[in-house]
Order: structure tokens, then C-alpha cells, then sequence
């Protein structure tokens, strides 16, 4: 076999093995992802329960980088700070050693088609089902069995290698024989990893070229500390754009992977690589090419494990000082505040490989949408309620509030839009279409309130007057879209069928107030107690207050609607 149909073999296998492996993680995010949100979002300031958090969930989904940007999506939003993320990072490296456990214990010592094949086959029919955690399952199954299938291949090209005289030559030249030679790996390592996107797929190929005999096992120690370094790359890129803590959360994650490399490679040859050969059985320095190819991946896997347990071991205790190193890197910003109120403050990354964190994030943008709309009907009646003040300050936060709602629908929709092209199921898709109307009718809310607020002002430039009793009965049906308001905007997250009691009874009685309201209006404009002018405003303003209500409501159906489904 050429170099070039071995070089393309590899590659193929390469990509077999990631194809494999995001299929494998995104079911597992699918069929996991709300448990998974409620299990981040519920961490607590124990540094070792944050451990065992991140340690679980990566070891459940196979990725440290989706942990991680979960993790960045998590502080962006303001769910978890910056010491309690700190804890969840150090578990996650840990987690993401089981991939090559597995790959060290089924991949070299079976024959993988063994298991790839059936898999493959069982995965791809479960699809099928219309139960869709058949679905979810069969494709976790169907992304086991192709991640094997390329393992397969690219080992069984990898072997080709040895009879090529230049790659041999050019690997002996690559060894980390000693401390530059080993930084110099490291190196490398980190860049392949930083290309790959995936430190388990890097971590294979590392095994199948050791298992080969192509690289000793100082050079391959040494790669796996590369790629250590290198799926930190994953989270700094999604805490580009996020807020200053978010980013903050990323560079934790790559200094606590930096400087576990710097004290490991510090003693390296002389300690770490002796320690491992001493607590796992066997040779992998042996001159017998099939004694050391039996057990070189065994201590791979445990390298890469023992490297991140006492990693974290030692740098649990200085949570805090890695926070504070991570803060002085990434300063506040002079003159600005953490967070401006009026942009989007949940969405802050690109779309992670979860649709269930993204269409909570989704969630927790819309709830903060409805609760702008609850100040901005707030200060329209703290201006009714003030005729004879001078607020046009206040006039102006309304103003500003109305344009940041029509800002945030566009941005919310389009986001919800991307979600929707991703792989989701049925559940996720009616929770989609639910979010999009909410949207849609909270911005029509704003709009009714700006429209009081036209009207107010008519009301203060006409001179027109409101006689007590109608500035008690505008103020009577205002609480009660108040109420319904606010019934809206805490349901957007319990997501209760029982919202449709209480907000069926608020919309019935402001209808019924309306009319009320309305028809003694008129009577009083017939006894002549109420000029033409300020009874039309009255009127308007009682059809702006019903609409308010009869968005809310709808957004309360939807609501209900979710969660019976």
C-alpha cells in the first residue's frame, strides 16, 4: 500500500471515528439534555460535589468540550459563577479519560468488527421506532458502532506505516527523549488537538500509532499532554463574544490544563512515566514488539487518568486562586458594567450540540423579555399616576425599553429559527413554536404599552382631565394585567398546566372590566359629567389594557399547552 492510499485510509478512519463519536454524543445530549441542565444549573459552592458533577455528566456524554461550553453557556447566563464552574472543569477533564479506557480495552485487544458491525445494524433499526427514545438510543448505538468501525480502519492503516522508511525516520527524529524534545511534542499535540476539535479522537489516533510501534511511549505521554492543552480550544471559542465571567470560566479551564502540563513534564522522565509503568502491569518500553503492543494502550489510559485525577487533587484546593488569576486576565472593561441590560444576555455563544440548553437559553431570553415589557407597563402607569410631574426621563427608559423588545424578538426568533434546523425531537419542536409566538406576542405587548403611553400624553398635552372614579377604575383593570403579566413571566420556566386557572379567571375579568368599564364611561358621558376628548382616551386606553391581556394569555396557552405535551 502507497503512502497516499495509507494517508488517506488514516484520514478516513479519522473521520469515521469523529462522525462516530458526535453522533454517540448528540444522542446522548438528546436523550439526557433537560437532566443535564437541571443537574449544572442545581450545582452548589462544594468544590468536590462540582468535581463529581463534571466527572459524571462528561463520562455519560464522551465529551470535556461539551461539558465546558455548557459550562460558558451556564456562567454567560448568570446560572453559575465563576468559583463553582472552577470545580465542574476539573471533573470534566477527568471524565473525558473514560473514552480511552475504551478505546484501550475494546479497540486493541478484540476484534472490533465484532461489535462495530452489530451495532451499527441494531443503532440504524431502532431509528425507526416512533418512540423517540428508541430513537435517541439507537443512534447512541449506530455512533458506538461507527466510532469502532473507524478505529478499525485507521489501526489497520496505521500498521502499513511501519514498512515505510521516511515515516520512521521522521518519527525518530520526533521523541521526547528529553525535556525540549518532549515540550516540543506537547506542542504538537496541542495543535493537531486544536484542529481536530476532539482530544478523544486525538487520543485514539496517539494509541493506534503506539500500538503500531510507529512512537514510543515518552512521545506518546507527551501528545496526550498536547491534547490535553489543545480541547481547551473549544471553550475559549465559544466564550468569544460572552460576558467578561464566561470568558473568564474558558481561561480557567486552559490554565488549569497548562500548568498541570508544566509540573507533569517537570518531572516526567524521572517520576510520572516510572510511577505509571509501576502501578500498571506490564512492559510498554519492551524490545518484543507484540509484549509491548498488548499493553502500551493500558498505560496510555492511565496516564492520561492518573494525570488529570492528581491534577485536579492538587489544584482543588485553589479553586479560588484560579479564579483570581483567570479575572486578572480577563479585567472588566474600564467605564462599562458587566452586562448591558438591553442586549441579549443568555445567548451570548454559538448554538452548542445540546438543543435542550439551547432552547433554555431561548427560554431564559424570553422571560427576561416579558419581565422589560413588566417595567416598561410599570413606568407607563407611574406616569399616568403623576400628571402633574415633569417625566420625560422616565418618558424616555419607556421609549428605549420598547425599541430593546422589538430588538430582542428579532434575535430570539432568529435563534430559535437555528435551533429548529438541528436535530430535534418532537417535544423541542412544539417548545420552539411555543417560545417563537411568545415572542411574537410580547412584542405586541410592548407595542400596546407604548401605545399608553401615547395616550397618557395626549391626555397631559390636551389638558384633559379624569375624574376619580375613572383614574380608579384605569387603575383597577392596570393591576389586573399587571397580575396576568407576571403569572406569564414566572410560568415561562415551571412550565405548569395549572398556569390556565389563574390566568383564564385574570383574562375573563379584565374582559369583563373592559365592558363594564366601558358602559359606565358612556353613561357619564351621557349625564355630561366627562367631556368627548377624555372619554375617548379612556376608551383607547381600556382596549390597550384588554390587548395587553389577551397577548398575555395567549402566551400562557402556549404555556400549558408545552407542558401537557
Amino acid at each position: 500500500m502507497n503512502g497516499f492510499i495509507i494517508a488517506i485510509t488514516v484520514l478516513g478512519g479519522l473521520g469515521l471515528f469523529l462522525f462516530g463519536m458526535k453522533i454517540m454524543s448528540e444522542a446522548l445530549q438528546k436523550a439526557t439534555g433537560d437532566k443535564l441542565r437541571n443537574i449544572l444549573t442545581r450545582v452548589t459552592s462544594n468544590r468536590f460535589f462540582g468535581l463529581l458533577t463534571g466527572l459524571g455528566i462528561t463520562a455519560l456524554i464522551q465529551s470535556s468540550s461539551a461539558t465546558t461550553v455548557m459550562l460558558v453557556s451556564f456562567v454567560n447566563a448568570g446560572l453559575i459563577n465563576l468559583s463553582q464552574s472552577v470545580g465542574i472543569i476539573l471533573g470534566a477533564n477527568i471524565g473525558t479519560t473514560v473514552t480511552g479506557w475504551i478505546v484501550a480495552l475494546l479497540g486493541f485487544k478484540v476484534q472490533i468488527t465484532m461489535f462495530a458491525l452489530p451495532a451499527i445494524a441494531i443503532g440504524f433499526f431502532l431509528r425507526f421506532f416512533k418512540n423517540e427514545k428508541f430513537e435517541d438510543w439507537g443512534e447512541v448505538i449506530l455512533g458506538f458502532g461507527i466510532l469502532f468501525l473507524g478505529l478499525d480502519i485507521m489501526n489497520s492503516a496505521v500498521k502499513d506505516l511501519r514498512g515505510s522508511s521516511a515515516v520512521m525516520h521522521l518519527m525518530s527524529m520526533v521523541r521526547a527523549d528529553t525535556i525540549p524534545t518532549a515540550i516540543l511534542v506537547v506542542v504538537i499535540g496541542t495543535l493537531v488537538t486544536m484542529v481536530v476539535q476532539s482530544s478523544s479522537a486525538t487520543m485514539a489516533m496517539t494509541m493506534a500509532l503506539a500500538v503500531n510501534g510507529i512512537v514510543d511511549f515518552y512521545t506518546c505521554c507527551a501528545l496526550i499532554l498536547g491534547e490535553n492543552i489543545g480541547t481547551t480550544f473549544t471553550a475559549f471559542l465559544a466564550s468569544l463574544g460572552a460576558s467578561t465571567t464566561a470568558r473568564r470560566t474558558a481561561r480557567v479551564h486552559m490554565l488549569f490544563n497548562i500548568f498541570g502540563v508544566i509540573w507533569v513534564l517537570s518531572c516526567f522522565h524521572w517520576l510520572f512515566i516510572p510511577f505509571i509503568n509501576w502501578v500498571v502491569p506490564g512492559d510498554p518500553f519492551s524490545t518484543v514488539a507484540s509484549e509491548r503492543s498488548k499493553v502500551i494502550a493500558d498505560h496510555m489510559a492511565a496516564f492520561h487518568t492518573l494525570f488529570n485525577v492528581i491534577n485536579a487533587m492538587l489544584f482543588l484546593p485553589f479553586t479560588t486562586v484560579l479564579a483570581n488569576i483567570a479575572t486578572r486576565l480577563v479585567p472588566d472593561k474600564a467605564g462599562t458594567a458587566e452586562y448591558d441590560e438591553f442586549n441579549l444576555k443568555y445567548i451570548a455563544s454559538p448554538l452548542l450540540s445540546t438543543p435542550a440548553i439551547n432552547i433554555n437559553q431561548a427560554r431564559m431570553e424570553t422571560q427576561r423579555m416579558v419581565g422589560i415589557s413588566i417595567e416598561m407597563f410599570d413606568m407607563v402607569m407611574e406616569v399616568f399616576g403623576k400628571p402633574g410631574e415633569k417625566l420625560g426621563e422616565l418618558v424616555e427608559k419607556i421609549q428605549v425599553r420598547e425599541r430593546t423588545i422589538d430588538k430582542l424578538e428579532m434575535e430570539i426568533s432568529e435563534y430559535l429559527v437555528k435551533i429548529s434546523q438541528e436535530s430535534i425531537s418532537q417535544d423541542q419542536s412544539y417548545e420552539i413554536s411555543m417560545l417563537l409566538h411568545a415572542v411574537n406576542d410580547c412584542e405586541r405587548i410592548g407595542d400596546h404599552c407604548e401605545n399608553l403611553l401615547k395616550l397618557v400624553r395626549r391626555k397631559y398635552d390636551g389638558k384633559l382631565e379624569f375624574s376619580d372614579r375613572a383614574v380608579q377604575e384605569i387603575t383597577s383593570i392596570s393591576a389586573k394585567v399587571r397580575d396576568l403579566l407576571v403569572l406569564i413571566h414566572d410560568g415561562l420556566m415551571k412550565a405548569s398546566v395549572s398556569i390556565m386557572t389563574t390566568a383564564s379567571v385574570l383574562e375573563n375579568r379584565i374582559n369583563e372590566l373592559r365592558k363594564e368599564l366601558r358602559s359606565t364611561h358612556i353613561s357619564r358621558l351621557n349625564e355630561g359629567a366627562c367631556d368627548v376628548s377624555s372619554g375617548l382616551v379612556f376608551i383607547d386606553m381600556l382596549t390597550s389594557f384588554e390587548k395587553i391581556g389577551d397577548h398575555a394569555f395567549n402566551i400562557a396557552e402556549g404555556i400549558a399547552l408545552k407542558k401537557i405535551t
